[in-house]
């Protein structure tokens, strides 16, 4: 064996075995009970990132023990054209190559969009190979191939046919920087400081932080109750700009504390509005220019009129592009729209009809925004993407409408009647709206059946002080650059080991330097039995073989626990517990005065099953390279207890004779512990004397540092006769 496991050139040779034999590719076996997940297509927008390999290092865990238990799996891989933000970086690098985007045809652009889906398309399958997942390529998925998209066309005729797509004029999302429709699931908020501006309409006056939308006002609103302005409801003012005459009219929705307790009414450019102009009989104007141009030119207007009263800072959230971050600017467009309340009646019933959602405390999410759900504006103003399959109808799907279709539109056929509904939908917690939801009524409406079972939402990978990962931070960490460094072994349980679904796991190098260490302590242990393998074996087993195997009996027992609740965290903790402290620090110890190569052996080999699923790669090499298996591990069951391996009495007795140990070992450091510190006593004791017998310092040093050497020294004696019973 080598001095440590080379896994540069294990990990390829185990995945191309693998991949030659076709340990990955799922059968329909009408015999075996299917187990299927469908991965969450990553953007082909760049590389993986941690979040990616916590993901789908949690999936293969799953997959892997559930092919040892013998179910027939497909972990199912794919990517997704993710439009909005593939045009963004498609633009971005054409600007680097000097070519402007509005010089090109939709179909010169497209030639760029194909090139770009076949180089990040190939770079997501080596990256997600290296990771080490167990996915069946030959079903690799991708959101624009024939069969994604027959499924979207489909399914939007049945939608459109049951009456639930729509076109029509309403307030929509609109990005600057996309130059899109996006929905309000893809709007984040950021606080700013910025201006706002106390514009006199006349009698009343208004706060507003866009004076360029004025010309779009159709009224002044203040709140019923608020009695500054009772009398002034039903009169009429004049618009600062325009001088068009407008209403002033009385609202339940205006904040009576904000600003000047007055609110402008412009329809066509700010939702609320839109929602008062409907309930007062409103026509909207467009403003058709709200660049900073139109602001500033707006502000001149109103000062050389006098209608600017006062200019003050405020601070306060804005809605931005989640993609471009560029600030949201609402207005009222013609844009396809899909009925939700309908749809949405059978997700909320999905919570009692089996849909298992973990953890517990994302039900409260799920049903909060189902509960409170506004029609989907589907349609984009992109270039990519699903065309609506409406004649002459230039706009594309939005991303999220293939995406919700992906559990049921990546099978077919017998695929689709074996193994759908899958089990599994494994994700973070941030796209609960974007994607779960949307899969959930989306699986329901057109197949029939809820697309999963389960849905297992981890937490956010954020870095050592728990700080979200970011280029402008400079903290990502690379997977790939880990696996390099480590090896994907490393990668896997440093990312896994510790962390708990609910909360957002901390990563660091430091966790993948201590995950290596780990796999040293497994390669040396390998490499103990293989040089007692061969010894002559003991009659009968010993007290530590009946202890290990005892505790290997409830390791097993617990492990299969762990991982039928998806608990991996834990799992890998205790796998290393034992490995570390029992197996090795107890067990291999005491077995080297009584080898038992039997019970090693076996012991061993039952653990590199347990930890395959995490650790794939050393446990697969040393199963068939250094022990010599023909059959792989990963076509091997997975463990079970043994009753004839519990020894109660010997566990106990072994038990106790390793707390003497450890108190023996506590006692003898108590002892060191005590020497080094009389050592130390006696030292500063004779400092304090030299100093306190030397008459310079005592009559020159000032009285309270004299007193507090003085009192130390007494207190060091004391301390020293108690330690030495009174002697020196």
């Amino acid at each position: 064996m080598e001095k440590n496991f080379d896994f540069k050139s294990a990990e390829a040779t185990i995945y191309k075995r693998h991949l030659d034999e076709g340990a990955f590719t799922a059968k329909v076996d009408k015999n075996k009970k299917p187990y299927c997940i469908v991965m969450p297509p990553p953007n082909v927008t760049s590389r993986l990132h941690a979040g990616h390999a916590l993901c789908y290092t949690i999936q293969d865990i799953i997959i892997r023990f559930k092919r040892m238990q013998g179910f027939e799996t497909l972990l199912l891989p794919g990517a997704d054209h993710a439009a909005i933000a593939t045009e963004v970086k498609i633009i971005e690098e054409l600007k680097k190559q000097g070519i402007d985007k509005n010089t090109l045809t939709r179909e010169q652009f497209l030639v760029h969009v194909e090139a770009w889906y076949k180089k990040y398309t190939a770079e997501i399958k080596s990256q997600i190979m290296r990771l080490g997942v167990s996915c069946d390529w030959s079903r690799f998925a991708f959101t624009m191939d024939p069969q994604s998209t027959k499924a979207v066309n489909e399914t939007f005729d049945h939608l459109y046919n049951k009456g639930l797509i729509y076109k029509g004029k309403r307030m929509v999302n609109v990005c600057p920087g996309c130059k899109s429709a996006i929905s309000d699931a893809e709007i984040e908020y950021k606080t700013v400081s910025r201006d706002i501006y106390h514009v006199s309409y006349g009698s009343i006056t208004v706060a507003t932080v866009r004076p360029e939308t004025i010309p779009g006002d159709v009224a002044i609103a203040v709140h019923p109750k608020d009695k500054r302005y009772a009398k002034l409801v039903g009169q009429f003012v004049f618009n600062p700009i325009t001088g068009a005459q407008m209403p002033i009219i009385a609202d339940e929705y205006v904040d009576m504390k904000f600003g000047t307790g007055a609110l402008k009414i412009t329809p066509a450019h700010d939702p609320a509005d839109f929602e008062i102009g409907q309930r007062h009989n409103l026509e909207p104007i467009f403003v058709s220019d709200l660049s900073d141009t139109a602001r500033k030119t707006a502000i001149e207007k109103l000062e050389q009129s006098g209608a600017l009263v006062a200019t003050k800072k405020y601070t306060g959230n804005i809605s931005v592009c989640y993609r471009c971050r560029k600030p949201i600017e609402p207005t009222i467009s013609d844009q396809w729209f899909l009925k939700m309340t309908d749809l949405a009646k059978p997700a909320i019933a999905a919570l009692n009809n089996g849909l298992v959602i973990l953890p517990k405390k994302f039900e409260k999410t799920y049903l909060h925004w189902l509960n409170n759900i506004k029609d989907w504006c589907i349609s984009r103003q992109l270039l990519s993407g699903h065309r609506i399959p409406i004649k002459g109808e230039t706009d594309v799907l939005d991303t999220w409408f293939s995406a919700a279709l992906w559990p049921f539109s990546t099978l077919n056929g017998k695929d689709r009647d074996y193994f759908y509904p899958t089990q599994t939908m494994v994700t973070g917690y941030d796209i609960i709206f974007f994607w779960v939801i949307r899969m959930v009524f989306m699986g329901k409406e057109i197949t029939g059946k809820l697309p999963f079972q389960n849905v297992l939402l981890h937490g956010l990978v954020r870095d050592a002080q728990g700080r979200k990962m970011s280029k402008s931070l400079g903290n990502g960490i690379d997977p790939i650059d880990i696996i390099d460094e480590f090896g994907a072994d490393v990668l896997r349980f440093s990312l896994i080991a510790g962390t708990k679904l609910d909360r957002d796991p901390r990563y660091s190098v430091e966790k993948a330097t201590l995950a290596r260490n780990f796999c040293n302590k497994i390669w040396n242990a390998v490499k103990f039995f293989k040089l007692i393998e061969n010894e002559p074996q003991p009659e009968k087993e010993s007290l530590a073989d009946k202890w290990i195997l005892t505790k290997l009996n409830t390791l097993v027992k617990s492990i299969i626990k762990k991982y039928e609740k998806f608990d991996f965290g834990v799992a890998a903790n205790e796998l290393q517990q034992f490995f570390w402290s029992d197996f090795c620090d107890w067990y291999i110890e005491e077995s080297k005065s009584c080898k038992n190569p039997r019970v090693f052996g076996y012991v061993l080999k039952v653990f590199l099953k347990l930890l395959n699923p995490i650790m794939p790669f050393i446990t697969e090499h040393i199963w068939t390279v250094v022990l010599g298996y023909k059959i792989g591990l990963i076509n091997e069951p997975f463990p079970c207890t043994d009753k004839t391996h519990n020894f109660p009495k010997a566990k106990k007795e072994f038990d106790l004779y390793i707390e003497e140990i450890k108190q023996q070992r506590n006692a003898k450091d108590e002892l060191e512990n005590r020497a080094k510190q009389i050592e130390s006593l006696k030292k500063e004791i004779a400092r304090g004397e030299n100093m306190l017998s030397n008459k310079n310092f005592v009559d020159r040093a000032p009285k309270d540092l004299v007193k507090k050497e003085q009192e130390k020294l007494a207190e060091n004696k004391a301390t020293l006769s108690a330690l030495t019973g009174g002697g020196k």
